[in-house]
């Protein structure tokens, strides 16, 4: 199955995949970007997108029917604002809200001040092996690393190049979120040993459209932990193009199980 397949939604479901866990439950990439898509097809607007998007996953979602429920919060003349919860045995285990808008005609400057990290040429690099001691869900998705390796004690920062393996046809701001927490938590790189880990609060930007974007080719991912205590940690991600277009920007609040 590719990455769409599993994270696409029916009507007022998801059936979630095995293969597809970290841990207990299925990686919250894939949980995040079934409610984005659940929200967009509420909406259905094919001239608004999902521009941010917030999401709290309390528990873990586990392989098997998970029930959607999808609220439309506001809808003005460009903009919506959605929620969607994931239930399981009667709980909450995921939460996404989302503002979904058409480009706005505003008389307005443009820039991006954010430089593209300084990365190899993908194809030079070899991808990473998967190894039955990584999360079964990483064997979906093809690292290229330039910098951070987990358990080297080294600075919790992350570079390298990211594609799922069979991504499927759908260009979306699902398949970006799904990207964008397909890599390690860059913490890692500091422990001295494996940990598990959870994350538990998530924020999306969509900046680029994701219409523009070949799900074929590897994105640039970046990655550092500014502040980690008290058995939690904060990560800020990127995710760029090839040819240097900033796609995404993901702010993960993560906790340290034990």
């Amino acid at each position: 199955m590719t990455l769409a397949d599993v994270s696409t939604p029916a009507d007022d479901h998801l059936e979630v995949a095995p293969g597809w866990r970290q841990g207990r439950g299925a990686y919250g990439g894939l949980v995040i970007g079934s409610l984005i898509r659940a929200i967009e097809r509420a909406v259905a607007d094919p001239r608004r997108r999902t521009r941010s998007v917030t999401a709290q996953l309390p528990g873990p979602t586990e392989v098997g029917r998970a029930e959607l429920n999808v609220a439309i919060l506001r809808a003005g003349s460009g903009m919506t604002t959605a929620r969607a919860e994931l239930v399981q045995a009667g709980e909450v285990r995921a939460h996404v809200v989302s503002i979904v808008a058409t480009d706005r005609q505003v008389d307005a400057p443009a820039w991006m001040a954010m430089p593209r990290p300084d990365a190899p040429d993908w194809r030079t690099l070899a991808p990473a092996p998967w190894s039955p001691g990584y999360p079964e869900f990483a064997k979906h998705f093809e690292y290229r690393v330039v910098e951070g390796i987990p358990g080297t004690t080294s600075e919790p920062r992350a570079l390298g190049w990211i594609k799922a393996r069979e991504p499927g046809a759908v260009r979306d701001a699902g398949h970006i979120a799904a990207m964008a927490d397909a890599w390690w938590p860059a913490a890692l790189h500091r422990f001295s040993a494996m940990r598990p880990i959870a994350t538990i609060a998530y924020t999306l930007d969509v900046i680029a459209d994701p219409q523009t974007i070949d799900p074929e080719l590897p994105l640039l991912y970046h990655a550092h932990v500014p502040v980690c205590g008290s058995g939690f940690f904060v990560e800020l991600r990127t995710l760029w193009t090839e040819a240097g277009e900033l796609v995404a920007l993901n702010h993960q609040t993560f906790a340290v199980i034990k």
